[in-house]
């Protein structure tokens, strides 16, 4: 570093805006803006601002502003006006199909809801605060295009402004006027992902086409990333080269273009890494210097940092950088001399992931191994289909015959990655899910491969000797394979039981690991949350390990219990699988259960019925519902029992013991369900329990609780929900009795650990 002072300076710059960011936490966007702390959620507001970047989106249209006034309408804020930096304007998309045609620099008039972005709630789930607070947003609005008004006021007398707007117009125009060609001639699902590949347009994308492009470590083609840049960038350049052009002309030209190209497509971190190094480059270039990496890759870093500190906590951030940092870290020592170009190919993947494993798991809880062979073999033709897609854009101008040429080429391509990505998700081992790390462990990790990177340059410069080479080689590659087996080991502790109580809104979702290693989910959707399963549900279990359920327990047929089920039956192939769906007797199935049904059917996993009395594994038993007949599982003899009606009085209860840990988990048990449990004898004392139909008042009667006697209840309800839950009888019931209460609205997912003998209970929040 002695003979790299500029990398020393950056690399201390980093340091301290990293403890900034991770300790302190007093960059100007990790503070509370006036609008978020003096503007409750749900309150009317008027907001003013001038537009500086549209979004078009499948069921909404996002537009941003800056410099924005916001105010409340009710009487008691009426007068009080906040200064907003940026806000984010959601207009949703209504059935009059009515749409608002704006343009960048106009100034919009909005009336709407005030929202708040909230950070996770569940482990793995998306932390929405901060990637807004990355943007400089705060707040949001919520709106339709009927409370959207352009002001007509009077052009902004900045002919500079004026101008660059009117750029930024032109090229949104030239950008949706191209997606719509694309889309129109490739059909809708190649050509939105080559609008995505080529324009950053995402909003078309196939849902199904995208994961399977993520699980299979390619995600990266799909987004405008430092890859389409460097293409982009160089090849003009080395173009205007060729044809005689000065240094000076052709890195002026190649930049200009990717900087227009970069305000096209939306400025990304990795877009912007690319755009800054490719810069350094050219000035070294222009200059008869040498590009020094190291340098040129802390130089740029340095200056994200300095423009958004939270950068350095950003996954994109990491990830481009770190890509970089394997090529030039762990590629030597992968090094040796060989004649084949896809060895060599293959080392550099292997230097690239083996850099970016920590991240990975860190942020995405699992790796996909084929992703080493897959981008050997598909970055290559990469420049294909880009050029094909360019081509097939710009020549059906002039010609449509030779423009529909160059799709139908890029067709082909596209085609070809799909079925490669589908041939590698069939094989054995194509997903390996570890779990989220914890920090200490990506940090012993990092620290360990920059030890032995530091070691082999040492060592480099006084022998070059190939065993030595190769030993580091084979020791590097042991640590990863090594890490990725240890990191899975520690997230899936089968020493001790682990409940967690999911934050799934207004509804319910409990997820059990016994200490046999078995992974079961009670219930699970919502009735406030779209798409649960998707975005609450799945990341959580990838998170805990959860690469497959043995059992899936439903209670009862209501929406708020099995919507997010349902998405994760749909969902396996890839996605989490479910081996076996629990469900009710057939007495109580409903029409939704039995639609439930035949999707897991459908979807290959085996449907089972539960009765009272019996047991499922070691730890878990059911208590109810009684059945009118077969009734000696609980009472020992045949007596008739009333039949209840299917839903929440016929839940599910199932009682989960392991040594001294006891817990009743009661679906939506009410009323009537709640009185035939009492007189059936089988209910007992027990410690904890699951508070039945969100601590709605009809739950939890005086009968009930005084049996149970619970230690600690734990309730799942959503924040401000509609329904009142928990009532404030059923709390008071709770509190007489001496039960500690705990609730999803306060503390998020809520999570007990248990050996057999202690309990422990973490609160998310």
């Amino acid at each position: 570093m002695r003979k790299r002072p500029l990398c020393m300076v950056c690399l201390i710059l980093l340091a301290i805006q990293l403890v900034r960011v991770s300790f302190l936490q007093n960059t100007k966007d990790q503070k509370p803006s006036l609008a978020e702390t003096l503007i409750s959620d749900e309150k009317d507001v008027i907001c003013e601002g001038t537009v500086y970047r549209i979004e078009n989106k499948s069921q909404s249209t996002a537009i941003y502003l800056k410099d924005a006034v916001v105010s409340c309408t009710d009487q008691k804020s009426k007068n009080q006006i906040i200064k907003e930096k940026k806000i984010l304007v959601t207009i949703k998309n209504n059935k009059s199909g009515k749409k608002i045609r704006m343009k960048i620099g106009q100034k919009l008039n909005v009336w709407g809801t005030k929202q708040s972005f909230h950070p996770p709630r569940n482990p793995g789930n998306f932390n929405q605060k901060s990637y807004y607070q990355k943007q400089g947003i705060h707040v949001g609005v919520l709106t339709k295009a009927e409370q959207v008004e352009i002001v007509l006021s009077e052009k902004d007398k900045n002919w500079i402004v004026l101008r660059w707007n009117s750029i930024r117009n032109q090229l949104d125009r030239l950008k949706n006027y191209w997606n719509w060609k694309i889309v129109s001639q490739m059909g809708k699902t190649h050509g939105a992902m080559l609008s995505a590949i080529l324009l950053g347009e995402k909003s078309g994308l196939d849902p199904e086409m995208k994961k399977l492009y993520q699980k299979n470590g390619l995600g990266h083609l799909l987004a405008i990333s430092g890859l389409h840049m460097s293409l982009i960038g160089m090849s003009v350049y080395r173009l205007l080269r060729k044809m005689g052009n000065s240094f000076l002309f052709s890195g002026i030209a190649g930049g200009g273009i990717l900087f227009f190209y970069l305000v096209m497509t939306g400025p990304q971190v990795s877009s912007l890494r690319a755009l800054l190094m490719f810069f350094i480059r050219m000035g070294a270039e222009i200059t008869g210097r040498d590009v020094d990496q190291p340098t040129s890759l802390a130089v740029t870093a340095a200056i994200l940092s300095i423009y958004q500190p939270l950068y350095l906590l950003d996954a994109a951030f990491l990830l481009s950088f770190g890509a970089i940092l394997g090529i030039l870290l762990l590629y030597p020592i992968f090094e040796q001399k060989t004649r084949l170009k896809a060895w060599e190919g293959f080392k550099i993947s292997l230097a690239v992931n083996g850099m970016l494993l920590g991240i990975m798991l860190y942020y995405y809880f699992e790796v996909a191994p084929y992703a080493l062979v897959l981008n050997v073999i598909l970055i290559p033709l990469f420049p294909f289909v880009m050029l094909t897609g360019i081509g097939g854009i710009l020549f059906s101008e002039l010609s449509g015959t030779i423009g529909k040429i160059g799709f139908r080429s890029c067709d082909c391509l596209l085609t070809f990655y799909d079925k490669l990505c589908e041939l590698t998700s069939a094989l054995p081992g194509s997903r390996i899910v570890t779990g989220q790390p914890e920090l200490w462990w990506v940090l012993i990790y990092y620290g360990v491969l920059l030890f032995l990177c530091f070691l082999f340059h040492a060592m480099k410069n006084k022998t070059d000797n190939r065993r030595k080479q190769a030993g580091f080689s084979l020791l590097v590659c042991i640590v990863i394979a090594g890490s990725i087996c240890g990191c899975g080991i520690l997230n899936n502790d089968s020493k001790n039981l682990q409940v967690t109580v999911l934050d799934v809104g207004q509804g319910d979702c409990i997820f059990i690991r016994d200490r046999e290693g078995k992974k079961m989910l009670v219930d699970g959707g919502s009735s406030d949350l779209s798409s649960v399963g998707t975005y609450r549900i799945e990341p959580f279990l990838l998170s805990q390990g959860g690469r497959k359920l043995e059992y899936v327990f439903v209670t009862h047929g209501d929406a708020d219990h099995i919507n997010g089920i349902q998405e994760l039956l749909q969902n396996q192939k890839r996605g989490v699988e479910i081996d076996a769906l629990v469900l009710p007797p057939e007495e109580y199935m409903d029409e939704k259960l039995l639609h439930l049904a035949e999707i897991a059917k459908e979807n290959g996993t085996r449907v089972l019925t539960i009765y009272a009395g019996e047991k499922v594994g070691t730890y878990l038993k059911c208590i109810a519902p009684l059945m009118t007949r077969k009734n000696e599982r609980i009472l020992g003899r045949m007596e008739a029992v009333p039949r209840l009606e299917a839903g929440n009085e016929a839940s599910v209860v199932l009682e989960l013991k392991d040594e001294a840990f006891q817990m009743l988990l009661t679906g939506d048990l009410e009323g009537r369900g709640e009185e035939q449990l009492v007189e059936s004898g089988a209910l007992e004392s027990c410690p904890i329990l699951k508070a039945g139909h969100h601590g709605s008042k009809n739950s939890g009667s005086e009968e009930f609780l005084q049996i149970v006697k619970p230690r600690l209840t734990l309730i799942s309800a959503g924040i401000k929900n509609r329904y009142g839950h928990p009532h404030e009888e059923t709390l008071e019931r709770l509190q007489e009795i001496g039960s500690e209460v705990l609730s999803t609205q306060e503390c998020g997912a809520i999570t007990l650990r248990s050996d057999g003998r202690k309990i422990k209970v973490h609160k998310y929040l």
